[in-house]
C-alpha cells in the first residue's frame, strides 16, 4: 500500500510537471523548480558552500529558467529515506550516504576500504570515473547528477588515548558495513548512526569515538566533545545527488542539457576538493586547539591495522560481485589521479 501510494504521488507529481512545461510558450517562459532533499541543517557547510554553489551554477547556465530550492533539515525525507523518496516522485532531486541504505550499493563500498584513498579529491574523481564505467551498482532507476565521497574517515576518540592499541574494547561510531569490518579486525564494537547524531553520542557516551573525516569535526560539533584524533586513513562514504527519473525525462531540452553538460564526474571535481580543503582547514584548527591532541601511528601500530585491512579488503572483494575488478579499477583511477596532480 505504501509503495502503490508513493508510486500514484510520483505520478501525479510528473504529470504535473509534464502540463506546465506542455502548456505553451507562457508555460516555457516559466521558472521550472526543482526540490532538493538535504537532512543537513541550512547553515552546514555542506549546503551552503557546496551545494548551494553548484546549483547556482547550473541555474546561471540555464539563463535562469532553472531554479534549485534546498529542503533543509531533514523537512523533505530523513537520512535513510533520501533515495525512496526521490525515486518515488515524493521530492524531485536529494542527496544521500550509501552507508544508510545498506545492501543497495554494493561496488560503491569499494571508498570504504582502509588504507587506500587520502583526501576526498581522489576518491571522488575514482568514484565518478568507476560509475562512468558502469560498475556502480543500485542506481538504475534513479538519474545520477552528482556522486562523490566523504573526505577520509580519522580516530577521534573523547578520552585522552596514547595511541591505536587504545581503540581495542571501544564502542566506535562507523558508516557502513566495510568500516565496521576494519573496527571489528582492531578489536573494537563498531556502531552505526548518521553523521548529525554522533556529538551527541559521544557526549552520552553511547560511543566512546568514532570514525569521521576532519570536516564533521567542526561540521557535525566532534571538536565538542572529542580529546584525541588519530590520523590513520581509514576510507570514506560514498555520496550521491539524484534526480527522479520521469522527472529528468520531463524536463524542457535547454535545460535537461544544464544537466548533461555538467555530469558526476564534474560534480566530483567540484565536490572532492571543496570537502579538503575544509577538511585540511579544519585539521589545522584542531591541531591548536588546547585539550585536542593529533596522534601518528607508530609503525608497529599500522602493522597491525595494515594488516587487518588486508583482511578486511579480502573479504570485501570475495563479498563483492566483480569485487577483483572494481578494486584494481579503484586503485587505478587514484593512481591517475595522483600522477596528473
Amino acid at each position: 500500500m505504501f509503495v502503490d501510494a508513493m508510486r500514484c504521488r510520483s505520478m501525479a507529481a510528473v504529470l504535473g510537471l509534464s502540463f506546465s512545461l506542455a502548456a505553451g510558450p507562457a508555460a516555457f517562459a516559466q521558472d521550472v523548480t526543482l526540490r532538493f532533499a538535504s537532512f543537513l541543517g541550512p547553515t552546514n557547510f555542506l549546503n551552503e558552500e557546496l551545494f548551494v554553489p553548484w546549483f547556482k551554477k547550473l541555474e546561471e547556465e540555464s539563463g535562469g529558467k532553472l531554479k534549485i530550492e534546498l529542503l533543509t533539515g531533514g523537512s523533505a525525507a530523513a537520512p535513510g529515506e533520501v533515495f525512496d523518496s526521490v525515486e518515488a516522485g515524493l521530492v524531485e532531486m536529494g542527496w544521500g550516504i550509501t552507508s544508510y541504505n545498506p545492501g543497495r550499493f554494493l561496488a560503491a563500498g569499494v571508498t570504504e576500504l582502509p588504507l587506500l584513498g587520502v583526501g576526498s579529491s581522489e576518491t571522488s574523481a575514482a568514484i565518478a570515473a568507476l560509475f562512468d564505467k558502469g560498475m556502480i551498482d543500485g542506481f538504475e532507476n534513479v538519474k545520477v547528477i552528482g556522486i562523490g565521497t566523504s573526505d577520509i574517515a580519522r580516530l577521534h576518540h573523547a578520552g585522552e588515548i596514547s595511541g591505536l592499541t587504545d581503540f581495542k574494547g571501544a564502542k566506535v561510531r562507523a558508516a557502513g558495513s566495510v568500516l565496521s569490518a576494519m573496527i571489528t579486525a582492531v578489536g573494537a564494537t563498531p556502531v552505526g548512526m548518521p553523521a548529525p547524531a554522533i556529538a551527541e553520542a559521544l557526549s552520552k557516551n553511547v560511543v566512546d569515538a568514532a570514525a569521521a573525516d576532519w570536516f564533521a569535526v567542526e561540521g557535525f560539533s566532534l571538536m565538542d566533545v572529542t580529546s584525541t584524533h588519530v590520523d590513520i586513513p581509514l576510507g570514506c562514504t560514498p555520496m550521491y545527488v539524484v534526480m527522479n527519473k520521469d522527472v529528468y525525462d520531463g524536463l524542457p531540452p535547454e535545460i535537461r542539457k544544464v544537466f548533461d553538460d555538467n555530469p558526476p564526474s564534474a560534480f566530483a571535481a567540484f565536490w572532492g576538493p571543496g570537502l579538503e580543503a575544509k577538511s585540511n582547514r579544519v585539521r589545522g584548527v584542531v591541531e591548536t586547539m588546547p585539550g585536542h591532541r593529533i596522534i601518528t601511528p607508530t609503525e608497529a601500530e599500522l602493522a597491525e591495522w595494515s594488516a587487518a585491512a588486508d583482511g578486511v579488503i579480502k573479504d570485501w572483494v570475495e563479498a563483492t560481485p566483480d569485487g577483483a575488478a572494481v578494486l584494481e579499477a579503484y586503485r587505478a583511477e587514484i593512481d591517475a589521479w595522483r600522477s596528473a596532480h
